[in-house]
């Protein structure tokens, strides 16, 4: 099976259990933990030996020309080798090597390039080069009620029924990121091993991480030009371990959203089909179109052109403290810079 340009890591899995491997997956989104869990079962189908594995971080200072050069090597007596780069947030020099190596990759080699950005910049020559062989995976992340219905189907395969309640409760408590609930599950079933059901009361007693700070607020803050909250936020999602990566794109995220509603309405759509092409949540963002009237596009081009600003100096500038550069942001976002 063929993939899409920015194919869910579903489809993925459906050539590999096909036998199916791109020479490339460049890896996109929010989802950082799912991003792992994506790589480690690339790692366990593809049962390459130390001989044949590369892993290496994209923060250092010749990643991408170490990376190319291992994948140009064929694998030694095994079918396929595996280069693997975290944290491949580099600069224009290093994707012309990257893309340069794209153009005709070595068949016997994947490599996985594991981005911390939201979607593909699109002046990245790589990613062009990838999404034309198939290979650009998006990880997005879920909506809290999206990952609630998840972990039930996965608690059903599991072969017992999680409570809606339990469900809420992890999504609440850890968040949506499915690599974080995934591994909440595991522990629940095996707490609930024989009963056949879990309570929220049994998923109370599983959880071994707890959010102090709903990741939903954060953007919502924005959206209503709340910077004192919006900063409080911020800083408390940088202490549970977030960074400045999987962060900029609910704040782009949040603006893009307001700007479309914003066109939708002025294009004669009526507020409630609006609602629901922007993918609102009922009970989550009642108050959307309010906090949106209150601000002018041109506010929104502007703030959203400073995200762009922002994720370029992020990537292209090392010494820059991601902290500080994403509370300016966010200022700015808010109309108080």
């Amino acid at each position: 099976m063929a993939f899409h340009a920015d194919a869910s890591p579903a489809v993925a899995a459906k050539d590999w259990a096909k036998g199916a491997y791109k020479p490339v997956y460049y890896l996109f989104g929010e989802d950082e933990p799912a991003k792992g869990l994506f790589i480690d079962e690339l790692k366990k189908r593809l049962a390459v030996d130390d001989f044949n594995l590369t892993e290496l971080s994209g923060e250092a200072a010749d990643a991408a020309a170490e990376a190319v050069n291992a994948a140009a090597t064929p694998p030694m007596f095994s079918e396929k080798r595996l280069v693997v780069v975290r944290r491949a947030d580099f600069g224009a020099p290093a994707l012309r090597v990257l893309a340069e190596y794209l153009r005709d990759p070595l068949a016997s080699t994947v490599l996985v390039l594991a981005s911390t950005a939201g979607w593909p910049d699109a002046k990245d020559p790589a990613a062009a080069a990838a999404r034309a062989l198939g290979g650009t995976v998006s990880f997005k992340a879920m909506a809290p009620e999206d990952a609630a219905r998840r972990l039930r189907d996965e608690a059903k395969k599991k072969g017992f029924d999680l409570a809606p309640a339990a469900a809420d409760l992890m999504v609440e408590e850890s968040g949506s990121e499915w690599g974080v609930l995934r591994a909440e599950l595991e522990k629940v079933a095996l707490y609930v091993q024989g009963k056949g059901a879990a309570t929220a009361e049994d998923a109370a007693a599983c959880l071994g991480w707890r959010r102090k700070v709903n990741v939903w607020d954060f953007p919502r803050a924005i959206q209503r030009r709340d910077a004192a909250a919006a900063l409080g936020l911020l800083k408390g999602l940088l202490e549970e371990g977030e960074d400045a990566y999987s962060l900029l794109p609910k704040v782009r995220g949040a603006l893009n959203a307001q700007l479309k509603a914003k066109r939708l309405l002025k294009a004669g759509v009526p507020q409630d089909q609006a609602f629901f092409k922007l993918g609102l949540k009922k009970g989550w963002d009642g108050a959307f179109f309010d906090w949106t009237a209150k601000v002018k596009e041109p506010q929104l081009v502007r703030a959203l052109r400073a995200c762009l600003e922002t994720e370029a100096d992020l990537k292209s500038k090392s010494w820059l403290d991601g902290a500080v550069e994403l509370e300016t942001l966010v200022l700015k976002a808010c109309g108080k810079v």
